[in-house]
């Protein structure tokens, strides 16, 4: 009965032993994560129409499990934001001062079926709390926060028409084929064209799923995420739409940095983005 006991303490003993080792070995872990949803630039537009667009996520992760279910997580990922603004059977105008007051005229535009599409690559920084339970079937989530650094913006302009005309009321007369003007039928391909620079991005970040014992205590996360931005990331919104100019055709300004009639397309633009994540972690 003695020799029993004893080999029943010892096998405690060693249990416990191995248990604490594995631990040890398994509070840090090492990760590679990919991620695709909605990821989006959003605002609301003051004319026209928004829409959403389609992102993802890239990136490697670290986690130091401070207990058994809880832990500590950051890293770095790359994200894309895609969105969508678009114009239909739009007019403006306004005041031109030429070189003398005889010079001066009014400015028309009219455009039709214009599209552009905003894209912005942003480096994120996370910086999470993870808490996981279960042991067969492990249920994982996390909260906190992300910092987000742009890295490009980008404005893709559809083939579009402009049609412009100038009244000066000088001679009482509006003019609708002066080139040297700028007045006239104009046709714009398919271009692209750089944004100015975005600010900071700051989010609250959440993410939960299940966790799978792949093989050898190297895990594969399943769940879902969502990223709120906090500010306005937007550092521009004030330059013309379309813009006289002498001797050549009108200048376009992106839509996302223009205003019309002294009023911004947009006034405040957030990143968000929700959808499903894939993580594969290394513990050590």
């Amino acid at each position: 009965m003695k020799r029993i006991s004893l080999l029943l303490a010892v096998a405690i003993i060693t249990a416990c032993s191995v248990t604490a080792q594995v631990f040890k070995r398994q509070r840090h872990e090492l990760s590679f994560h990919a991620g695709a949803g909605l990821s989006t630039l959003q605002y609301e537009l003051q004319t026209g129409n928004h829409k959403n667009g389609i992102g993802f996520q890239l990136g490697g992760g670290y986690a130091y499990f401070f207990q058994r279910d809880w832990a500590f997580r950051t890293g770095l990922e790359i994200t894309l934001y895609n969105a969508n603004a678009s114009l239909k059977n739009f007019t403006d105008d306004y005041d031109v001062q030429g070189e003398t007051s005889d010079d001066n005229y009014t400015f028309y535009y009219a455009i039709d079926n214009y599209s552009e599409s905003q894209q912005s690559l942003y480096v994120n920084i996370p910086l999470m709390l993870q808490f996981q339970t279960g042991r067969t079937y492990i249920f994982y989530g996390a909260f906190g926060g992300k910092i987000g650094f742009p890295v490009s913006a980008t404005a893709r302009i559809k083939k579009h028409d402009l049609s412009t005309k100038g009244y000066f009321p000088k001679e009482g007369r509006t003019y609708d084929d002066l080139p040297q003007f700028g007045f006239g039928e104009y046709e714009y391909l398919k271009r692209s064209t750089g944004l100015d620079n975005l600010k900071l991005n700051y989010m609250l970040s959440a993410e939960a799923g299940l966790k799978w014992n792949v093989v050898n205590n190297n895990f594969l996360y399943t769940g879902i995420y969502a990223d709120y931005g906090l500010n306005n990331v937007q550092t521009t919104n004030d330059k013309t739409f379309v813009q006289s100019v002498k001797d050549d055709r009108p200048f376009m300004s992106p839509l996302f940095e223009s205003q019309y009639s002294g009023t911004p397309f947009t006034n405040s633009v957030k990143p968000f983005a929700v959808g499903l994540r894939l993580r594969f972690t290394f513990m050590q």
